[in-house]
């Protein structure tokens, strides 16, 4: 079957976002880039969209173990490319207008259980046993090669219990730039990322 046929156009879009999204996040992950990490920021429910909102619900329902927004990305990009591609090969080149809707559906069902499967085998940025305010005026580790100010980096703190966890922090003043192995202080909590002001 051609991928080029107008009734397989989005699902090979879609398949084609998916594998640029997938090589960069995954190179990203191994360089230590946090080339998406603003997604986070933008798509945080705990932050900046309230759950009682439609949105809020709905990020709320597809991602219920709250992973990375990059991973809701890919997943979705690729079972709706999956799904769509599969559909029309089984039955044949149905119009658009009649898969679309029923792809979309299933891939937002088989979404919320990917990010789930996703949430329970990745680490965790934070736990509900600690809060995450306690970490403030503690001692974190930065992972990432480089962080300045409106470029954040992954650090590492650990809790009262031992636990260790991963959050994103970046420097308070404007000429502050801290690498890899720096260890710092956490200052101030601004949603889901820390600001820092000295070094050890």
């Amino acid at each position: 079957m051609e991928f080029s046929a107008p009734e397989m156009l989005p699902y090979s879009v879609a398949f084609m976002i998916f594998a640029i999204f997938a090589v960069l996040e995954f190179s990203s992950m191994i360089l230590g880039w946090g080339i998406f990490a603003f997604l986070d920021d933008i798509f945080s429910i705990d932050t900046d969209i309230e759950a009682e909102t439609s949105l809020g619900n709905f990020f709320g329902f597809v991602n219920p173990q709250k992973v990375p927004f990059s991973m809701v990305l890919i997943s979705f990009f690729f079972i709706f490319s999956f799904l769509g591609s599969l559909i029309q090969n089984i039955f044949g080149l149905l119009p658009i207008v009649l898969t679309l809707p029923i792809v979309l559906i299933i891939t937002v069902v088989l979404l919320r259980h990917t990010t789930n499967i996703i949430g329970r085998v990745m680490p965790k940025e934070t736990t509900e046993v600690v809060s995450t305010d306690s970490f403030l005026g503690k001692k974190a580790t930065i992972l990432d090669p480089l962080a300045k100010r409106g470029l954040p980096a992954r650090a590492k703190i650990r809790d009262i219990y031992g636990e260790s966890h991963y959050i994103r922090v970046e420097p308070m003043g404007d000429d502050d730039v801290f690498k890899e192995g720096d260890e710092i202080i956490l200052i101030e909590k601004s949603g889901s990322l820390f600001l820092v002001s000295e070094k050890i």
